[in-house]
């Protein structure tokens, strides 16, 4: 008998962050593949009380009311990041936002509310190991810090560690050595202030990785290059700081990542178990920006063809494997990693390659690529391994003269160019859905908005061209009428929404009226939606003020960056087919 059919939910602030990306697909790739389990992503928009920019504040404003749905939706239970959430917010989100489902288990990722179980980084054990290896190894003394803000407890509590390590190795701390920043992208000024007070400045740690990108460029219109000039290091270890130029070196989880614990716990509550807050270990990865290896071998490792040793290669080099879960119809990485160098170590203590051996090898080595492996890795992190193996089989060849070193080096040299290989698809793949996006999102709103034949006659294109949007598994629900948004009145929306039209493995399917309509909280279980498909991100469709409906799509690895703009581009072509009492 199957299991039944579950729904938690991901309640987070602003999806296109590289730390949300993070949360998202550890969150996903956690849930066990023989659990009935279907994961909502519900996103929204960190509103700055602060800024002056009105037009972007209404429609975020705007934007957020998707959060209706994590207390309309039949969820189980959710998992919540809120982001560089700041104190001052804390009583009213426990208070008011909380209390609409406070009857829903919730595992908070990131956050020090009282009261509430949490899951958060414990920040001291990599940043001591980070700056005990920059002071002691490479003997700098002159550090500095590109802090965060001071309303953020991770912010603080990085602070104080940096301060506290920096005193027990006998060094002042002085006001001069920390730049405040807003925790994003934008650091560059913060930077360029904290590099012109201290000139001489030999490594600074960067309370995320975000904060980096704003020091990368302030280094760069001074000269400096990271890694030669000045170490550098962040925090959070997302996929961005493997793919900075030079790749940054960075703090992240250990063992375990918050995305992938936050889930057992909530699991755990789901099940009636007791669940406490706990805090994940964290150590350093480094990269270009700060030269640090934490896993070190030698020929002997390569002699004993040593199993610990090659799974702990495996480990260090394909990180962010650790913790998923993975069904029986996938290649198990981390196995076949194994036979492929031990293979290789055999051969050359045996001093002889067969042919048949060579090709065999070879064959292993093109599944373990062919089967997604450089998904795991940073290019430059998985070509350092291969250079270090390699390096020490050179030795062995020396040592032993053998015959076999022509086809091992060839192995080698042929896991090099498919690594080279994989990083060029992406970048070809990466443009070439961009242009393609473009094309297909022009071609949808041109036949979407062709001024024949009224309202119906163009909604019925919409429904009918919904599959040039480019995705393979989404859905587009409708309300009976638009609902108004307004800023001095609470928004009411309806009970039920209408399933107008979907694309399910590829397919367009038009729903007939009798089909169509739905409660909110079913809106999720339908089966028009793939059963293959683990989770979903739901988007508001909206224009100004009038909120159209939902949009549901497939969690994919760019729909994070893509998604908001379909959705919006989908309600402005709503909004321009519409009748004109809508528009007013």
């Amino acid at each position: 008998m199957a299991e039944k059919k579950r729904l938690i939910g991901l309640l987070l602030e602003d999806i296109f962050t590289d730390f949300s990306k993070e949360i998202i697909q550890s969150v996903e790739k956690a849930i066990p593949y023989e659990k009935n389990i279907r994961l909502a992503v519900i996103s929204g928009k960190y509103i700055d009380s602060s800024s002056s920019d009105i037009n972007s504040g209404i429609y975020k404003s705007v934007y957020n009311s998707v959060y209706r749905l994590a207390v309309d939706g039949e969820l189980e239970g959710v998992i919540v990041h809120l982001g560089s959430i700041d104190e001052s917010r804390e009583r009213m989100i426990k208070e008011g936002w909380f209390t609409r489902f406070d009857k829903i288990p919730k595992v908070l990722i990131s956050s020090n509310l009282e009261g509430c179980v949490t899951v958060n980084y414990d920040n001291e054990p990599g940043i001591r190991e980070a700056l005990g290896y920059i002071i002691n190894v490479n003997g700098i003394t002159n550090l500095c810090m590109l802090g965060g803000r001071d309303d953020n407890f991770e912010a603080r509590s990085r602070k104080r560690i940096f301060i506290e390590c920096l005193k027990e190795h006998g060094i002042m701390f002085r006001p001069k050595m920390f730049e405040a920043t807003d925790m994003s992208i934008n650091t560059e000024e913060a930077a360029g202030r904290l590099l012109d007070r201290n000139p001489r400045v030999g490594a600074v740690f960067c309370v995320n990785d975000s904060s980096a990108v704003g020091l990368y460029k302030a280094m760069a219109k001074r000269g400096l290059v990271p890694g030669k000039d000045i170490l550098v290091f962040g925090f959070d270890n997302t996929r961005m700081a493997g793919e900075m130029k030079p790749p940054l070196s960075s703090v992240g989880a250990d063992n375990i990542t918050l995305g992938q614990r936050a889930v057992e716990m909530l699991l755990g509550m789901i099940n009636g178990e007791e669940v406490r807050s706990t805090y994940i270990p964290t150590r350093l990865y480094g990269r270009l920006s700060f030269p640090y290896e934490s896993n070190s071998f030698n020929v002997q490792d390569l002699l004993r063809v040593d199993r610990s040793f090659i799974y702990r290669t495996f480990d260090d080099c394909f990180y962010r494997l650790k913790g998923e879960y993975t069904d029986r119809e996938n290649v198990d990485l981390r196995r076949l990693f194994y036979e492929i160098i031990s293979r290789m170590i055999t051969a050359m203590n045996r001093r002889y390659v067969s042919m048949e051996e060579f090709g065999e090898i070879g064959r292993l080595i093109d599944i373990f690529f062919d089967k997604g492996a450089m998904e795991y890795t940073d290019p430059l992190r998985m070509l350092d391994t291969i250079n270090r193996l390699q390096n020490n089989m050179v030795i062995m060849q020396k040592r032993f003269s053998l015959d076999a070193n022509v086809f091992i080096n060839r192995l080698f040299l042929r896991m090099k160019d498919r690594t080279v290989y994989a990083l060029s698809d992406k970048n070809i793949n990466d443009r070439k859905r961009v242009a393609d996006d473009r094309e297909r999102i022009r071609d949808f709103v041109v036949k979407a908005t062709e001024p024949v034949g009224g309202s119906d006659h163009a909604l019925k294109s919409v429904f009918g061209n919904f599959d040039m949007l480019g995705m393979r598994n989404t859905a587009l629900f409708m309300y009976d009428e638009p609902v108004v948004y307004r800023e001095d009145a609470e928004v009411h929306f309806p009970d039920h929404i209408k399933l107008c039209c979907a694309v399910k493995d590829g397919v367009l399917y038009q729903l007939p009226a009798e089909r169509q309509d739905c409660t909110i909280s079913r809106m999720l279980m339908r089966e028009e939606l793939s059963s293959r498909c683990r989770g979903f991100v739901i988007l508001p469709v909206f224009f100004r003020h009038f909120i159209y409906g939902i949009l549901i799509c497939e969690l994919t690895d760019d729909i994070y960056d893509r998604g908001e703009f379909i959705a919006l581009m989908l309600g402005r072509t709503l909004f321009l087919d519409l009748s004109d009492d809508t528009r007013k």
